[in-house]
């Protein structure tokens, strides 16, 4: 930061100017000798401003032992019970509560949230450096927050480039999936509730416009991010986002409408060595400092990401159990977003032919329990090992996100509960991710599926990108859509019509997605868990690449930016420059963004589900799927027996489904940008349903055709494809449908 108002005589307008700069080069114990690597936020490539002092000097030294005992009796007396005035502070005081708040944040113990308001951002400058108001739970500034001139934590100085290269599973709006509720569906629904039976399945898509309905609105987006220890982070998520990162990628979707205010609360939380009770508590304290800015707000998101989910959801009850403190609208829209959630907690595999353990015992998960759990302190072991207890549907921690929900859906109809998870995982199964076995209407569930592990390798971008296809000059933006490889096709249709029929209220399909998903496990799918022999081999292939690019690239004229050079015109040209740069070492490194948490598309998604999908008009308790059918191993000869009857259920029954959307072709959205946020692409008209079974015939027809041109790539889905051999059987499709019709 610069220190511009160094000479300025309002004390006030000087700490809020050099207020972090003087932090991070006063003489605190424990903070000159920061790593540089440590960042006051794991999960984002940022670091903090730390005075570039070597360790060793003496005045990190002397710094060291002069706070225990000078600057103590330097300090004017501060009143923790009369510190709501900000302005009435004098520069000591200032001074006290920033340094408290600096070491609960570097010591990562206390819960600490960032407020900004983006109410007058546009867009484009969302990811620039904003005014905001720093907070940390247990210290003064939790009732007094203290002003910033900007985030107190720097960005990465070299560029950055973004890439969207996913696929979204079963749909990307909600107008692909649901149809508007007609006069008969509610005459239906009321028919059932006077005689009891069964109440709405699914959500409907709502009227009118996303535009009309956030036009001139107030939203709120609290964002929440739990510490995790290095080691358990890179073997678990790869590396997460941070609460910040979450908040901004939200408000820009947001600012694609007319919305009239924008404030947000970026939430990062020690989940990692504190209970979640404990979280929750301090969360719910540092909200009620700034609780006037929920005044009237007609939509209130909450983002989560895995084991933040729970805690989100808890906070987000306690706003809505205290609407009258908060003071939002009555009938304001709740949207939840849960990211690669813990819901569903997780089992250990082992897709390892040659391994003769059993995987479903007590003895085998416990160790690799403990093998993840290895390098964590005691508190991170303890607090850390009750993610599991979530895949126990009779646990306290499931009863008790069932009952958030049911209060949640029941009192706040207007609630939706958007889960989103990656299919191909190394960790956790998609079916675990999406807490397939909570059972409720409003909530939507979408998998997503990552270009690069179906065939998109960005090296090889000539191959799939459009050759000709000429770059806009000024901001960097190229986008396209690919068609899926014919050999890829069938492990993508499988899932999108289970997850398509279970967001549609067909839940007697959820065992059979419980069934497939671990099939989609795979250790190469992280690369810091990859094995050995496989990153050995894409080393290689990725330095032969970089050396044929120094040849390619050794005389490109670099503009005075260092960014692009001015002879590059084409898309693919562009995308294998931007590769070669992120993959050189600083300084001429480029930055390359990539993976779920930067994609933009599915926090566009979590909105349109919010705000474009109707309350049921029947409240409904949330139920546990009864049928809890959780392979041991995919290896296992009973395994395999099972899954053969499940598929012949689950084609059985989909066979029958009326009422399918019309079947659209599922493409890629590629893009690439220098820019934290993309233009929309095309939106999907609302598409057609059929009232008959034709749709559901005509999506077996397609399930048998991709499977005779399957070529799966893991060891688990080569297994899936061998157990599902029974399809190369039938002639046709058809022959396939008629076979179905005969033993129904």
């Amino acid at each position: 930061m610069n220190e511009e108002a160094a000479n300025t005589a309002d004390p006030i307008a000087e700490r809020k100017e050099a207020g972090w700069t003087n932090w991070l080069t006063s003489p605190v114990s424990g903070l000159m000798g920061l790593k540089h690597g440590e960042n006051i936020d794991s999960g984002e490539s940022e670091t903090p401003e730390v005075n570039n002092e070597p360790k060793n000097s003496w005045l990190y030294e002397v710094g060291k032992k002069l706070p225990s005992f000078l600057f103590r009796h330097e300090e004017e007396p501060v009143d923790m019970n009369n510190l709501a005035d900000y302005s009435h502070l004098s520069t000591k005081q200032i001074q006290f509560l920033e340094l408290e708040a600096q070491q609960g944040i570097i010591k990562k113990a206390d819960t600490w949230c960032w407020f900004e308001d983006f109410t007058t951002t546009s867009q484009e400058e969302l990811a620039g450096p904003h005014s905001g108001e720093l907070s940390v739970a247990n210290t003064g500034s939790a009732v007094c927050p203290l002003p910033l001139v900007k985030f107190p934590v720097s960005r990465d100085s070299c560029h950055q480039f973004y890439v969207q290269n996913s696929l979204l599973l079963p749909n990307v709006l909600p107008n692909e999936l649901f149809h508007e509720r007609s006069t008969l569906n509610k005459v239906s629904a009321a028919w059932k509730n006077y005689y009891n039976f069964e109440g709405e399945k699914h959500t409907y898509l709502s009227h009118g416009t996303l535009h009309s309905r956030l036009g001139g609105k107030k939203a709120v987006i609290v964002s929440f991010v739990g510490g995790l220890p290095d080691k358990y982070e890179k073997a678990t998520l790869g590396k997460q986002m941070s609460a910040k990162q979450l908040t901004t990628k939200l408000a820009s979707a947001i600012k694609e409408f007319d919305i009239g205010k924008v404030v947000t609360f970026s939430m990062e939380t020690p989940l990692d060595q504190k209970s979640l009770d404990t979280c929750c508590e301090e969360c719910i304290g540092l909200l009620s400092t700034w609780h006037r800015y929920f005044h009237d707000a007609d939509l209130l998101l909450f983002a989560g990401v895995y084991h933040s989910v729970p805690l989100q959801l808890q906070v987000a009850k306690h706003v809505l159990e205290h609407r009258n403190f908060f003071g939002f609208s009555d009938n304001a829209t709740i949207g939840l977003l849960g990211l690669e959630s813990c819901l569903g907690g997780y089992q250990f595999w082992d897709h390892s032919s040659d391994s003769k353990v059993d995987t479903s015992s007590a003895n085998y998960q416990a160790n690799r329990e403990k093998a993840l759990l290895q390098g964590c302190t005691r508190a991170q072991q303890e607090t850390l090992s009750r993610i599991n207890q979530y895949r126990d549907p009779n646990s306290s921690e499931s009863k008790r996100v069932q009952s958030t929900l049911d209060w949640m859906f029941r009192h706040h109809p207007n609630t939706k509960l958007v889960l989103i998870g990656r299919l191909y995982d190394n960790f956790m199964t998609v079916a675990e991710k999406l807490a397939i076995n909570l059972q409720h209407p409003s909530i939507i569930r979408h998998a997503w599926c990552e270009g690069s592990i179906l065939g998109f390798d960005l090296k090889k971008c000539a191959t799939f990108l459009n050759a000709g296809e000429q770059i806009s000059k000024g901001p960097i933006l190229y986008e396209e859509t690919l068609e899926i490889p014919g050999d890829r096709e069938f492990e993508l249709c499988l899932v999108e019509d289970l997850l398509m029929a279970i967001n549609l209220g067909h839940t007697q399909l959820i065992p059979m997605l419980k069934m497939v998903s671990p099939f989609f496990i795979s250790r190469s799918f992280n690369k810091h868990t990859i094995p050995a022999t496989l990153k050995k081999q894409q080393q290689y292939e990725l330095k032969s690449w970089l050396q044929e690019m120094d040849m390619r690239w050794k005389n490109a004229t670099l503009p005075k930016d260092g960014t692009i050079p001015a002879e590059i015109e084409r898309a693919n040209d562009l995308l294998a420059y931007v590769y070669y740069r992120a993959n050189k070492p600083a300084p001429d490194r480029f930055k390359l963004k990539d993976g779920l948490f930067q994609n933009f598309q599915i926090f566009r998604t979590f909105l349109h589900d919010t705000m474009q999908t109707t309350a049921l008009l029947e409240p409904q308790d949330v139920k546990l799927n009864a049928r809890s059918i959780t392979p041991t191993s995919i290896l296992s000869s009973q395994n395999q027996y099972d899954l053969v009857w499940q598929i012949h259920d689950f084609l059985s029954y989909f066979a029958k489904v009326r009422n399918l959307p019309v079947l659209q072709t599922q493409r890629l959205l590629f893009s690439l940008s220098d820019q934290t946020y993309t233009l929309p692409l095309n939106q999907f008209d609302s598409v057609k349903f059929r009232r008959n079974k034709l749709e559901a015939l005509r999506r077996i027809e397609r399930f048998w055709d991709s499977y005779q041109l399957w070529k799966p790539p893991t060891k688990g889905l080569k297994q899936l494809q061998r157990i599902l051999s029974f399809l190369s059987l039938y002639s046709s499709g058809h022959h396939l449908q008629v076979d179905l019709k005969r033993i129904q």
